[in-house]
């Protein structure tokens, strides 16, 4: 179904917000340059024009392959399968764009992806990374095959835009498809820039697209220290849901409530070390919440209407019996506890009896009984809807019409440390987003 317009779903909602950092509003919603507006006929009453297809003739393509650095995943199953390596990249082909890269944006898809344990994957040798932020370098011949509605920006050279792109962004250069780049918001850094789209839309698409959040929801955010995770309490409180986040240790805690003062101290949980405490760590979040706005009949209002998870394994339960049964949704987007401590050879006895202990004890749902419960669990992984450009666009600007402040940075790598970083990513310590940051040519 196509989702509602941001501006008829935003503004009714949003509750007053204190100042934020600038917004990517200042620049992602002026048309790009030398782009058509062109309404689509079967979009909802209100909904903003979306762009066709421009005519990039004249943006000045290039028959030039040029150096580039890449990492190369040559073996799966441990970091140290990566190697930093070289090779020509071909000029932009029909519809994309050369990218020369300034930050690459880590996700737990690229831990994965190493390790051999994402279904998405392609088979090695290939490049890892999904989202990156650079410098336009030059633009392809025109593509003349994406379907009515798409959003196409329109480049010079110079013009800076995020990308995401299925696998290939760890790399000093990319041809990127330019319908899934935006250009940069205005006083965003490019670290900021690679932590916006997948993370975003992944949050967004989670809470909108399946939980279909509104005002006044309680809504349990895993990992809210996190990309994804304060995307996800951002977008709660852009909307007037309230968020109930779930933090991995009071040093998370004190960061997010450093990003989001307007959360009370009892309405976020410290994960417990034991899954067996957790349900009732966040029965005590959702009474804090209830007790604030004054709801009578805790026993009935003191559960969660949305549960987003990347987490599951021992903090499945706890959530899934604190999920309403008035139509709550429980969405899951990952599954950050099965991830390995570290490397997972072929000979890795110990490490793969584990991951499998794990895999083995994984919480399980009877369908027969949600009729019954009134409940539901949805599943979803954005790298499968990349062909669905026009519903990805749309997302997007639903997205940027939120007005989000830019994602919180909280780590920076260079370039040729992407194995360190990537380590430091799996520890699960960090907060915000990861990033490296490529220093060529600077």
């Amino acid at each position: 179904p196509m989702l509602p317009a941001a501006a008829s779903f935003a503004t009714p909602l949003a509750r007053p917000a204190a100042p934020v950092a600038p917004s990517i509003r200042t620049r992602a919603r002026v048309p790009a340059r030398g782009a058509s507006v062109v309404p689509r006929s079967d979009a909802p009453p209100g909904s903003l024009p979306v762009l066709d297809a421009p005519d990039s003739s004249s943006a000045m393509p290039t028959g030039k392959s040029i150096q580039r650095k890449k990492w190369t995943v040559t073996k799966t199953g441990a970091l140290s399968g990566l190697r930093l390596d070289e090779d020509l990249l071909p000029p932009p082909g029909p519809g994309e764009v050369r990218v020369r890269v300034k930050a690459v944006g880590l996700n737990f898809a690229d831990v994965f992806s190493v390790l051999g344990l994402y279904q998405a994957t392609p088979p090695a040798p290939f490049v890892p990374g999904l989202e990156l932020c650079g410098v336009v370098e030059s633009v392809g011949p025109k593509r003349d095959d994406l379907p009515t509605g798409t959003v196409v920006p329109s480049y010079e050279p110079g013009d800076t835009c995020m990308a995401v792109v299925r696998f290939g962004a760890y790399a000093t250069a990319v041809n990127a498809p330019a319908h899934q780049t935006r250009p940069l918001p205005v006083q965003w850094s490019h670290s900021q820039g690679a932590g916006f789209l997948v993370q975003g839309l992944t949050a967004f698409y989670a809470l909108r697209g399946l939980g279909d959040v509104r005002r006044d929801q309680k809504v349990l955010v895993h990992s809210a220290a996190g990309g994804c995770g304060t995307f996800g309490v951002g977008i709660c409180l852009a909307v007037g849901a309230e968020p109930i986040p779930v933090v991995g240790s009071e040093k998370k805690k004190k960061t997010l409530m450093e990003r989001f003062p307007s959360i009370a101290e009892n309405e976020i949980v410290v994960r417990p070390k034991k899954g067996k405490k957790f349900g009732a760590a966040v029965r005590a979040a959702c009474a804090a919440v209830c007790v604030r706005k004054n709801e009578p009949d805790l026993e009935t209002n003191a559960s969660c209407d949305i549960v987003m998870d990347a987490t599951m394994g021992d903090y499945f339960q706890g959530g899934w019996d604190n999920l309403n049964t008035a139509g709550g949704r429980y969405v899951v987007y990952g599954a950050a506890d099965l991830t390995p401590a570290g490397d997972l050879s072929a000979f890795d006895v110990i490490g793969w009896a584990k991951l499998a202990w794990k895999y083995l004890r994984r919480p399980f749902v009877d369908p027969t009984n949600l009729p019954g419960s009134n409940r539901s669990v949805m599943g979803f992984n954005l790298i499968w809807m990349f062909h669905k450009v026009v519903a990805l666009g749309e997302l997007l600007r639903d997205l940027t019409n939120l007005n989000l402040p830019p994602p919180p940075v909280g780590e920076t790598f260079d370039f040729e440390d992407a194995p360190r970083a990537l380590r430091r990513f799996q520890s699960g310590e960090t907060t915000g987003k990861v990033v490296l940051v490529v220093n060529e040519g600077d």
